[in-house]
């Protein structure tokens, strides 16, 4: 499952061009008044054609304001939809769910008029999906509110559909409840509780798909990161799991690069290069991380020899035979497919050190996946500091190689970094992860004084 975006033309009245010759196969579409849209998101499998035709169907119409307008007025776009933006994550969200029913085999449309019981529903698509997400936010790879973003995206889709007549009836339920206001008038509120009970809070309607509060993660607090140490990541680097050339190489991505289990999954081929072909030390790439959002990270040209060395080796060769079957065109797979032939999904990647964990013989890991993107972050922030680099570079930089839109959670590392002493064998071992990449830093840091921008 992939997000596309593309220029697309939501012209008004659409027709066929009577003036294709005679010998074009395809007649030309064209319409009364143009609608040019640049970069509108649009879900692409080759699999899952008719779901996909409905989904983007469904990303047009809240496009066009035809379903959910939004309802300020400040928040459309100029046909009265929803922004492009907006549409953008709601098509993420969809391709995940796209992506758990063809790895589960299953139809969307699936649904019962009546539920023979309270644990027969559950057995229905849309909440098996949300176990999935809540198992993920378990595992701490997504928050409660992104997954909480996704369910109510898909929910969105089911009431289109259900509008569509795709399905006779949603696979949900609706609830109200009443969002409490602290009172102010004591005893009172009890006392005529009936008469003005509408004033203890806002009525809502909500569904039983939100993910409960109990899953919610703790706030991000300085204290509590904790990225690995040099005694654990010797343990990491020197387990049996990591002998296999894809777990070490999905580990090195978080470690050196800052992906997300679910970037790493869905990293792309196309951007491997052969190292030996090009001078550079550092390659800047390309990845599509949350919500859709592309960033771009850096590379040392000692990982891109080991990502070379996978893309071409046999097992992944036999593997991407199986993708083409399926899919044909070999230029759209990511660069880590299973034995199946299907896309690696996050959880996969994630579970990389708990199989490193089992094998340890006894000896405490108490790191998980997803502190290696924290152990990237304090340690190029510790390195950059070291350098002497201006503090608003040092702070620009891990915003963009970490795809941050919130700047005080990276301010947060770098707090952690200044207040974080190394040993020196720890020193020693930033210094040289990091040393391929001061050059380049450097060129970023000139071009930001001179205007420009560098990539």
């Amino acid at each position: 499952m992939k997000v596309i975006k593309h220029d697309v033309n939501l012209g008004d009245l659409p027709y066929f061009d009577s003036q294709c010759s005679s010998e074009q196969v395809l007649r030309d579409v064209v319409f009364h008044a143009d609608r040019e849209v640049p970069n509108f998101p649009r879900l692409r499998s080759l699999t899952r054609i008719h779901d996909v035709l409905e989904m983007n169907l469904f990303l047009e119409h809240r496009y066009k304001g035809l379903f959910m307008p939004p309802k300020r007025t400040n928040k459309t776009n100029n046909l009265g939809g929803v922004s492009v933006l907006t549409l953008s994550s709601t098509a993420y969200s969809l391709s995940i769910f796209l992506a758990w029913l063809e790895e589960h085999n299953v139809a969307w449309q699936e649904v019962i008029a009546i539920a023979p019981s309270e644990k027969a529903k559950y057995w229905l698509p849309v909440y098996r999906f949300r176990k999935y997400l809540i198992e993920r936010v378990e595992a701490k790879e997504i928050g409660r509110d992104s997954a909480n973003l996704y369910m109510n995206h898909v929910r969105q889709f089911y009431e289109w559909a259900l509008k569509q007549r795709r399905i006779d009836k949603i696979p949900f339920e609706y609830k109200t409840k009443i969002i409490k206001k602290k009172r102010k008038d004591g005893d009172i509120d009890f006392l005529f509780a009936g008469q003005f009970a509408q004033e203890r809070g806002i009525t809502v309607t909500t569904t039983d798909l939100l993910i409960p509060k109990k899953y919610k993660q703790k706030a991000f607090n300085q204290n509590e990161l904790v990225p690995y140490s040099r005694e654990e990541l010797e343990l990491l680097y020197g387990s049996q799991e990591l002998l296999k050339p894809a777990s070490r190489l999905w580990v090195e991505l978080a470690h050196q690069c800052g992906l997300r289990a679910d970037e790493v999954a869905t990293f792309p081929a196309s951007v491997v290069k052969d190292p030996t072909l090009i001078p550079n030390k550092v390659f800047y790439v390309e990845i599509t991380g949350k919500l859709s959002k592309t960033r771009k990270v850096m590379v040392s040209s000692v990982l891109m020899a080991s990502l070379w060395a996978y893309l071409n080796s046999t097992e992944r060769q036999r593997r991407l035979g199986k993708w083409q079957l399926e899919h044909g065109d070999s230029h759209s797979a990511p660069l880590f497919i299973n034995r199946s032939g299907k896309p690696m999904i996050a959880k996969s990647v994630s579970n990389v050190i708990s199989k490193v964990r089992a094998g340890l013989d006894g000896k405490m890991l108490e790191r998980d996946f997803h502190d290696l993107r924290s152990t990237f972050a304090t340690n190029l922030a510790k390195f950059m500091l070291k350098q002497n680099l201006p503090i608003g570079f040092i702070q620009y930089k891990l915003m963009q190689l970490l795809g941050h839109s919130d700047f005080s959670t990276t301010q947060k590392y770098i707090n952690f970094a200044r207040s974080e002493t190394f040993d020196k064998q720890m020193s020693s071992w930033v210094d040289k992860l990091f040393g391929e990449h001061l050059p380049s830093l450097h060129d970023d840091l000139l071009a930001i004084q001179q205007g420009g921008n560098h990539d």
